[in-house]
């Protein structure tokens, strides 16, 4: 019986060093967003602006006028916003899923300036697209990374397949 006791302590104490080290890493990591890289072109439109970090995350909070648990971003504006690509990088790929059917689901239910125009795969990623405000509109999650792009209809088939390349 004591030894069975000693080996429980032993993996509470392990426990509690776990949880601390990773709540320590989501809570540095959420202060101190990471850069996410971005393409420096995108259908052939150079980029014109780059946002990134907590500049990035924080654009985002004020975009949805509520906070995101993000440990990175970046936020790129190609050709004079003919195209932009918004990246939310998640502590986790399943929080990054929920983001996901978060948005999809708000999108869904109406009350949005977005129109769903259908989903579609890619390998075993769903591909959700939308118009609205003049744009195509893409979202889509490539492991912990939220993305969205808006761009130009003309333009869209091209700078989707970038992105979907870019980001896997």
């Amino acid at each position: 019986m004591r030894k069975f006791v000693c080996y429980a302590l032993i993996g509470l104490g392990i426990i509690l060093i776990l949880v601390s080290g990773g709540t320590y890493l989501y809570q540095s990591g959420t202060i101190q967003p990471a850069v996410v890289p971005l393409p420096e072109q995108l259908a052939g439109l150079p980029q014109s602006t780059k946002i990134t970090g907590t500049q990035a995350t924080q654009e985002f909070d004020m975009l949805h006028n509520k906070h995101f648990p993000l440990i990175s971003g970046a936020v790129g504006i190609y050709g004079d916003q003919r195209a932009t690509l918004w990246i939310g990088g998640a502590p986790f790929n399943f929080m990054a899923t929920d983001m996901i059917t978060a948005m999809h689901n708000k999108i869904s239910d109406g009350g949005s300036p977005f129109t769903p125009k259908g989903e579609f795969k890619d390998g075993k990623r769903t591909i959700y697209a939308l118009e609205g405000m003049g744009q195509n509109h893409y979202y889509f999650q490539s492991k912990n990374l939220v993305i969205w792009l808006a761009v130009e209809p003309s333009i869209a088939d091209e700078a989707l397949k970038q992105t979907l390349e870019a980001y896997p």
